[in-house]
Parts: structure tokens; C-alpha cells; sequence
């Protein structure tokens, strides 16, 4: 059986960050930075013994953290830094259960918000100038994408 613990931290910041970016659109840096900790040393306890096998988690969180500075500077203020830096821990989850699903975790996510964003503009409940919290998006897109990888092994 996979070690669960790693979910179980991705799953208790997810929704509390989730939870405070839906209430003031907002990423705080101290809870992002307590998940980033919080995960590492997760793994590294996970890893005692085999420590290269936290090679591809980081690579898979650095590469997330590149993507969405990428998207940071080409969404002209769409996207907020709480959310590139958010994309760090998040990738350090996914690098360590599903780290080849990394690139389909982040589309899950844009893909999810932009599902919820149609729905909001065809219900009239937001328009196209609405700002939505994205967080709870990435949150949600990589723990769905870390489930199907644990329940398909």
C-alpha cells in the first residue's frame, strides 16, 4: 500500500487554502510556506534511506513553479503570485504520486476553472471582467490528478 500521508498533508492546506482564497483572494505566503514544509519534510521522512527519490518531486515542483511564473507574466494580471508559488508544494504532491500526470494536473486545473467560470457567465452570476480564486482550481486539479494515481496502482 502507497504511504497516504502525503495526500492527507496536500488535503488538509488544499482546503484551507482554498477556503481563505474563496473568502479574500488571497494566497497567504505563511500557509503556503507551511505546506511547502510541512510536504518536504513529509517526504523527506518518507524517503530515509532512498533519498533520490525526492529528485523528481522537486524537478516536478520546480517545473510547475517555472510553468506558472510563465503564466504569471503572460496572463497580465490575471493569475497571482499566491498561485506561482502556491504551484510549488502542489508539485512537490504530484511529483511524488503521479510525477509523468504533472502537466495533465495543471490543465485539470485550468480546465476546472474554466468549466466553473463558463457556468458562472451563462448563469449570469459573474461576467467576463469577475475575478475568480484560482487556488482552490490548482488545489482541486492536483489532488483529483494524485487520487487516480493512488487508485490505479
Amino acid at each position: 500500500m502507497h504511504n497516504l500521508l502525503p495526500l492527507l498533508v496536500l488535503a488538509g492546506f488544499g482546503l484551507w487554502l482554498s477556503a481563505v482564497d474563496l473568502k479574500v483572494h488571497r494566497l497567504p505566503n505563511y500557509l503556503v510556506a507551511w505546506f511547502a514544509v510541512t510536504q518536504v519534510v513529509t517526504l523527506i521522512g518518507l524517503s530515509l534511506g532512498d533519498l533520490e527519490r525526492l529528485k523528481v518531486p522537486i524537478l516536478v515542483a520546480t517545473g510547475s513553479l517555472a510553468i506558472y511564473s510563465i503564466l504569471l507574466v503572460l496572463s497580465r494580471g490575471a493569475l497571482g503570485m499566491g498561485d506561482v508559488k502556491f504551484a510549488f508544494p502542489l508539485g512537490l504532491t504530484v511529483g511524488w504520486f503521479a510525477p509523468d500526470l504533472w502537466l495533465i494536473a495543471i490543465f485539470t486545473s485550468f480546465l476546472l476553472a474554466g468549466v466553473v467560470a463558463v457556468i458562472g457567465i451563462a448563469t449570469k452570476r459573474i461576467d467576463r471582467t469577475s475575478h475568480i480564486a484560482f487556488g482552490p482550481y490548482m488545489f482541486l486539479g492536483s489532488f483529483l490528478i494524485c487520487a487516480f494515481s493512488v487508485l490505479s496502482r
